[in-house]
């Protein structure tokens, strides 16, 4: 895969990267590398269950009674639809303005269907390719290494080291280690001067 845009999404947050291995030249990051273009927090899914029942002096449903839960259970639902259709649509606002050609949406599986109810909302020009991955919770440099084993792009490049100042450390190194060797032999060299003016 040469470019794309790469989703990864859970009910909480979205974040959306873009991936190009051509040239370094003009791009926010090196080559081969993902970048991060958005991250997308859903707050109704991160923040406080308003359907929540364990505030002091509240009292649980009884049992048998599946109204609060069929209550909290149809927010979820409505809330990742509401995500799932926001994140769409910065995936194709991306795509468009960057000319991305290919969307990589990598999602836990309840995410990944409402991601597919709303895909409507992607130009018909974009191949779409959906992954049951659930990888929300991991860093950048994780995310790039588990889609490299899953062989949907590049593993990362090393970074570069900075020859010049590799040189300019071991060349400072040795020159402290050279005077630390020289002052003894200065010193001795002092002793043996002062005893042979000693002696005569």
């Amino acid at each position: 895969m040469k470019r794309a845009c790469i989703a990864i999404v859970d009910a909480a947050r979205t974040r959306i990267y873009t991936y190009d291995q051509s040239s370094d030249a003009g791009r926010p990051a090196p080559a081969g590398a993902l970048h991060e273009a958005i991250d997308l927090v859903n707050p109704g899914r991160r923040g406080h269950d308003p359907y929540s029942t364990t505030k002091p002096g509240v009292k649980r449903s009884a049992p048998g009674s599946g109204t609060t839960d069929d209550h909290r259970d149809a927010h979820a639902d409505e809330l990742d639809r509401r995500f799932a259709r926001q994140v769409v649509s910065e995936i194709d606002r991306i795509a468009r303005e960057q000319a991305y050609d290919r969307v990589l949406m990598v999602a836990s599986p309840a995410m990944l269907g409402e991601l597919r109810g709303a895909d409507r909302g992607l130009g018909p020009e974009l191949e779409v390719e959906y992954i049951a991955r659930d990888l929300a919770r991991l860093t950048s440099p994780q995310i790039h290494d588990h889609l490299a084993q899953l062989r949907l792009v590049e593993p990362r490049r090393p970074a570069p080291m900075a020859r010049g100042c590799a040189v300019h450390t071991h060349a400072g190194e040795s020159a402290r280690y050279a005077a630390r060797f020289r002052a003894p032999a200065r010193n001795r060299a002092r002793r043996a001067a002062c005893s042979t003016a000693v002696h005569k």
